[in-house]
């Protein structure tokens, strides 16, 4: 392992001693320092970054406490990071330092029906949490697609949302509460166990969604909802992207607001119908609804999205009429991730936002920038609130990803002028770091930055992602 020295109040400190002082709060058994077990953590589902000094798997909120004393007192990196299924480099260390993974603080604490909320560690794995609620007959709707493998520490971080997010919204509408570690060492509490509290500036809503920048997260106090007595899946084929939001349109009219609109287009229809080998109609749009209530009302609202889809020019409509059928529905849309690779072994992934009456026009330029480009391109994702995934896929030379790197400016360029978002889950990470400015301006930035020297004012938080890096560069 490459020496390396760290600054303690002007003296200078080497790694030996910064990991003895690990040892000393985790045990040798819940750190990791060879080479060969660090690589996997020097990554992200998407995002590749340096190797850590080390690797530390805290289990109390006092083990980060001390964590977090060390690197403060050695200006020593530290890295926060749950499962590592992000998409944009959040967790990725910039530095040699230390990845603080939260997988063993895993408890549920309490799940309680009559307060309609659980308390959990941030290690907590998404889809245990929603399943350990539906035995208390509640309900965590935010589901990513990495909901079977993601923290809920991590879904924090980012704000994840899902296909769900159109009726019941992101992970932040469910965020009652925060125990988390600052970078000054002190452990601070925020929110309370009521859905309601107006009292100060709203902490918890500001730390949800900062990937890792400003603490570390111990405890989190979520939302939960009553568990829908029953669910239906409706998929809809159509000749155009416009036909499709037309229909989408007409559902709302309808008095309908389903829980998933998800949306495909032509290229994503053509990737998963050869990587299922299935028949599907030849299409250029896709949706899938799901619906969630009362048995008797969901096949009132399930009769109606028949209903406008046919209204609408639906080429054909399918009702799944059980959850094997259901699940087949899902995964036309589920299997994208693996089937876009037909296209081309290097995938550059963004998910943007845009209102969601400029998505058929947003979708239309988008296969314009790929063309002019010369990428291939497929469009898919949350048709309800306007999240589009973009996956540009080129091959492995440097003048294919040159050309994907300017079809994504050019794809930031048409989000913003539409109103619209650089990331509408995956977070900025380091991926779209250098692009924010597109979005936010000099003051929005000048001021996030104060917001991170208060929480962080030795900068040893996640360094290198987040607004004091772009002001460090361009201020």
């Amino acid at each position: 392992m490459d020496h390396q020295v760290f600054v303690r109040r002007g003296e200078t400190v080497g790694e030996k001693e910064v990991l003895k002082a690990l040892r000393d709060i985790v045990g040798k058994e819940r750190i990791l320092i060879e080479e060969v077990d660090l690589v996997p953590y020097s990554r992200d589902a998407n995002v590749k970054g340096l190797l850590p000094l080390a690797v530390v798997f805290p289990k109390t909120t006092e083990e980060v406490k001390e964590i977090v004393k060390v690197a403060m007192r050695d200006r020593v990196p530290l890295f926060p990071r749950g499962s590592g299924t992000g998409m944009t480099g959040g967790a990725v260390p910039t530095e040699k330092g230390i990845v603080v993974c939260t997988v063993e603080m895993n408890q549920i604490k309490e799940i309680s029906w009559e307060d309609g909320l659980a308390v959990v560690e941030p290690g907590v794995i998404n889809e245990r949490l929603q399943r350990e609620a539906v035995r208390h007959g509640l309900f965590f709707p935010p589901d990513p697609s990495s909901y079977m493998y993601s923290t809920i520490g991590g879904n924090v971080a980012e704000n994840a949302g899902g296909p769900r997010a159109v009726r019941y919204g992101v992970t932040r509408d469910y965020v009652l509460g925060l125990e988390v570690v600052i970078g000054t060492g002190e452990v601070l509490r925020t929110g309370t166990r009521a859905v309601k509290d107006v009292v100060g500036y709203d902490l918890t809503g500001l730390l949800v969604g900062s990937e890792g920048t400003l603490g570390i997260f111990t405890e989190i106090t979520l939302k939960l909802l009553p568990l829908p007595e029953a669910w239906g899946t409706v998929l809809g084929f159509f000749s155009s992207m416009e036909g499709a939001l037309k229909a989408v349109l007409g559902l709302f009219e309808r008095h309908l607001l389903p829980s998933a609109i998800e949306f495909m287009d032509g290229p994503s229809i053509r990737c998963a119908r050869a990587f299922l080998g299935v028949d599907m109609p030849e299409a250029e749009a896709l949706l899938i609804v799901e619906l969630g209530g009362d048995t008797k009302v969901l096949q009132e609202e399930t009769k109606k999205v028949q209903e406008v889809f046919e209204h609408r020019g639906a080429i054909d409509v399918v009702y799944a009429r059980d959850f094997q059928q259901s699940e087949g529905i899902w995964r036309i849309r589920r299997c994208l991730s693996q089937a876009s690779y037909a296209l081309g072994p290097v995938k550059v992934n963004e998910d943007v936002v845009v209102p969601r009456g400029k998505l058929p026009f947003a979708v239309e330029e988008i296969h314009r920038i790929a063309e002019r480009n010369k990428v291939h391109v497929l469009c898919f994702g949350h048709v309800g609130d306007g999240n589009i995934h973009v996956n540009f896929m080129v091959g492995h030379s440097e003048e294919e990803r040159e050309r994907a790197e300017k079809a994504v400016e050019e794809l930031f360029e048409l989000v913003v002028s539409l109103g619209g978002s650089l990331s509408g889950e995956h977070g900025v990470g380091v991926s779209k770091l250098p692009y924010i400015q597109k979005q936010l301006s000099p003051t929005s930035l000048r001021l996030m930055a104060d917001i991170k020297k208060a929480f962080d004012p030795l900068g040893i938080l996640n360094p290198g992602k987040g607004i004091r890096s772009i002001l460090e560069h361009h201020f």
